[in-house]
């Protein structure tokens, strides 16, 4: 597993671990951030998304003491709905918890910034429109297309794939990377 860019590099836990952490059970595992708190996915779950197109940004706990959070989960839902005709759906919880993943992998490593979100839900018509693939995942609120200023798109793919909860692309010439929650594969675009 590579590291983000300009950090050092740390030990990552075993698959099983991170599993068991998605159980409830990630006191067990080396990441710095994960050691501190006796369960990582027993706090609250929280969100902090950038999305350049509309320039909003959400800093919002979504799942806490076993529920969701319905206020910051629906602010999040706003923040990644079709920008292109102004429609938000609720967005797929596993995939949130994809992208929370992700970002206390980030805070493990000292970085503390925003997730990018190039895009969230788009309706079909704008799939087909932007080129996306038919019954894309993207049409059912179950992906999202990220970034991470000095963060490399590469390092991302490979926790993403880590994580295994679902597909990941990794496209470095674009600079974003495609978490799902779909079956689990892996492309390069």
């Amino acid at each position: 597993m590579l590291p983000p860019q300009n950090t050092p590099d740390l030990l990552l836990p075993s698959r099983r671990n991170y599993l068991q952490a998605a159980a409830g059970t990630l006191a067990s595992l080396s990441l710095p951030c994960f050691a501190k708190m006796s369960d990582f996915w027993s706090q609250p779950r929280v969100l902090w998304l950038y999305r350049p197109a509309t320039r909003e940004v959400v800093k919002e706990v979504y799942w806490a003491d076993g529920a969701l959070v319905v206020p910051g989960y629906l602010r999040i839902c706003q923040l990644l709905r079709d920008t292109h005709i102004n429609r938000a759906v609720q967005f797929d919880i596993v995939t949130l918890d994809i992208a929370r993943g992700v970002y206390g992998w980030l805070q493990s490593f000292g970085i503390n910034q925003p997730i990018i979100v190039n895009s969230g839900y788009r309706h079909p018509s704008t799939n087909a429109t932007e080129g996306g693939v038919r019954n894309s995942l993207h049409t059912m609120a179950r992906a999202i297309d990220i970034r991470i200023h000095g963060v490399s798109t590469e390092s991302i793919a490979r926790f993403g794939m880590y994580l295994s909860g679902g597909g990941v692309g990794f496209y470095p010439g674009k600079q974003f990377t495609h978490l799902d929650r779909g079956r689990i594969r892996y492309w390069r675009g």
